[in-house]
């Protein structure tokens, strides 16, 4: 199914028209009613629609109706909220957009809504996804913009790239959002549903879809953003080309060899998806280039899931930086995603499906699965290897982090014990220092017991420290002495042995700058 540009221009002009926009909604609906329409409860939006209206809100009440409640509407009402009449009505309601049901009224059979991803308002195409009015979900079903997606949006980095190379399209949503940084965009999927969807996406944003095989040959560099979609598995589509970045939300979900959905399910035995892209993305991407992968892993029981995830990395040629936003039981992640498929964990239907599965689980000695974004830039050296476990909700300021995570990383790797001391280091703005106060041992009063210190903008990166390390932290000025001799003042002063408090000095400072905590 392939929507033609005449129909996607119709729908464009018609959204503005009609100001079927993030705002829009938000005029349209209200506060309450607009936030359950993201929470997926349509009685408030079918009520906030419900009353007839005046002036230019009409139509868009009856478009959210048609579009995002799933209402009935005869081809005379579509004709007249989209201003057509004759052949022009004729092709737009063939177009795959509706379908004809016995009473002989057309109900919408693709969603399409719109989205601001932080560049203003888009507009996205995917499957019906049941939330709001029932739909069935097939295997070939196209996920729209959900929790995953906005997940990778959030942490992927936009510096301007020339080439961005995108796995497991879907949607398009990731290739959309990467026109707003890169020039030329491969966009992949296996599904060719994927791929017809993820091309309409582009197009109706203004984005030119070009054919197969000549955006990489072109050599000047576009006046827009471009993107080719390529229907192939993981890389085979790109094998003789290298990328400034890459952009991928595969079908990573722990599971068997069996796929059941193709946008979560990849034939590869539990997180052989993840694995396959950590062992093979450096091959793709060129020196000093960057990728932003979703991925999901298994902890093994009594194994450390950081040395399996590290055994991915290549010996050569790539740091790592592994972030695990989330570590779940085998049953909840079973439950969860048996859910998102629309197979009810309590219906008699599914028991022996749930139950294979978590066999499954427990033949492989899966403890807990854990899911995160992977971090990766090409280097010429040794390949280095972090994993870390991020899971604090407010932790989403990681695509401006990343980058500037790998400038204090190579720092890191190149001081010595003696130049990391040697640094005039300062507080980040972002810092924040908080005491922890408990009862006095006798029960008058309190005591400090505690000292912490961490960023606001991402509160996973939180140090325990103790006393003398504050005011090691106090004492940090750029313009003023260095971090090491700022520490061993403190010593004399308070008659400590330096070597001794030199080892931990050090070790917080690793870490503090690692996080930003402590700045150049």
């Amino acid at each position: 199914m392939t929507i033609a540009s005449p129909i996607l221009e119709t729908l464009r002009s018609s959204f503005h028209r009609m100001n079927y926009t993030i705002d829009g909604l938000h005029e349209l609906l209200g506060d309450d009613a607009f936030q359950a329409l993201f929470r997926h409860e349509p009685v408030p939006v079918w009520l906030a629609t419900a009353t007839p209206r005046e002036g230019k809100t009409a139509p868009l009440a009856s478009l959210v109706r048609l579009l995002l409640l799933g209402e009935p509407q005869s081809a005379e009402e579509i004709s007249a909220l989209f201003c057509l009449a004759g052949h022009d009505l004729a092709d737009f309601l063939d177009s795959g957009l509706f379908q004809m049901e016995d009473s002989g009224l057309y109900r919408v059979a693709l969603d399409v809504r719109p989205v601001d991803t932080g560049f203003g308002n888009h507009w996205v195409f995917s499957d019906l996804d049941g939330a709001l009015f029932p739909a069935a979900t097939h295997e070939d079903h196209v996920l729209g913009v959900g929790e995953a997606s906005l997940s990778l949006l959030r942490a992927t980095p936009l510096d301007t790239v020339d080439s961005l190379l995108d796995i497991g399209t879907g949607c398009g949503i990731q290739a959309l959002h990467g026109s707003h940084y890169a020039r030329r965009i491969i966009a992949t999927d296996l599904s060719p549903r994927c791929c017809e969807l993820a091309a309409a996406t582009l197009a109706i944003n203004g984005v030119s879809v070009v054919p197969e095989g000549s955006l990489l040959q072109e050599k000047t560099v576009p006046s827009g953003p471009r993107a080719e979609i390529r229907q192939a598995p993981w890389f085979d589509a790109v094998a003789d080309h290298e990328f400034d970045a890459i952009v991928a939300n595969p079908p990573f979900v722990v599971a068997s060899e069996k796929i059941t959905h193709s946008y979560r399910d990849s034939g590869l035995d539990l997180d052989g998806a993840t694995e396959l892209m950590v062992r093979q993305s450096p091959h793709y991407l060129k020196e000093g280039g960057h990728a932003t992968i979703l991925g999901a892993w298994v902890h093994e029981q009594d194994k450390d899931y950081r040395a399996r995830l590290a055994q991915w990395v290549p010996p050569e040629g790539v740091d790592v930086w592994i972030v695990e936003r989330d570590c779940v039981d085998p049953a909840l992640y079973v439950a969860t995603w048996m859910r998102d498929s629309g197979r009810d964990p309590a219906d008699p239907r599914w028991r022996d499906y749930a139950a294979q599965w978590l066999r499954h689980f427990a033949d492989h000695g899966v403890a807990s699965i854990g899911f995160g974004v992977v971090f990766m830039r090409k280097t010429a050296g040794p390949s280095t290897v972090l994993v870390e476990e991020l899971t604090a909700p407010e932790g989403d300021a990681l695509a401006a982090e990343s980058l500037s995570r790998w400038e204090r990383w190579d720092n890191l790797q190149q001081w010595s014990t003696e130049e990391l001391l040697s640094q005039r280091f300062a507080l980040s703005p972002q810092a924040v220092f908080f005491d922890t106060a408990t009862p006095s041992s006798d029960g008058q009063g309190t005591h400090i017991s505690s000292y912490s210190v961490y960023r606001r903008d991402i509160p996973s990166f939180h140090h325990v420290i103790d006393e003398p390390l504050r005011t090691v932290l106090n004492g940090l000025c750029r313009d003023g002495l260095s971090a090491g001799d700022v520490a061993e003042l403190l010593c004399t002063v308070q008659d400590w042995d330096w070597n001794i408090f030199r080892p931990a000095v050090c070790s917080a400072l690793h870490a503090l700058y690692l996080h930003g905590i402590i700045t150049l």
